[in-house]
């Protein structure tokens, strides 16, 4: 938008310039009429780049953007928490990450004591299954 209004800034600036500089008149006339004309072909330079730009494939793209997002942050969570589980000794965690949920399948086998005391210290925050 501001090269446009520079470029019909400049074109104007050019005409009055050309305007002074012509004395006679027949040759003052034609150079008005070619300078109207490129006057005119300046100002309606940008309505094509307009009709021709298409709306929807700039929503598409902004949408495949917040897709990748979405991946990309679901990709480092799964990793952070398998980094995590790997600190702590679960070398064989699988962790998989859907919308707001984590899941951890950790392959342990546990007895019905145990998974007792960790649903109770867990609370109804962790399945275990």
């Amino acid at each position: 938008m501001a090269a446009w209004l520079g470029s019909i800034l400049g074109v104007v600036v050019v005409g009055v310039v050309v305007e002074l500089l012509t004395q006679n008149r027949r040759m003052g006339n034609f150079i008005r009429s070619i300078y109207g004309f490129i006057v005119l072909l300046v100002i309606v330079n940008p309505l094509p780049k307009l009709f021709k730009a298409n709306w929807w494939s700039d929503r598409a793209d902004s949408l495949i953007d917040a897709e990748m997002l979405n991946n990309l942050t679901r990709t480092s969570r799964q990793a952070q928490v398998a980094q995590v589980l790997r600190v702590n000794g679960y070398d064989q965690a699988i962790v998989t990450v859907n919308d707001d949920v984590i899941y951890v399948n950790l392959g342990v086998k546990i007895d019905e004591a145990t998974l007792n005391d960790l649903q109770k210290t867990l609370g109804e925050e962790v399945i275990i299954i």
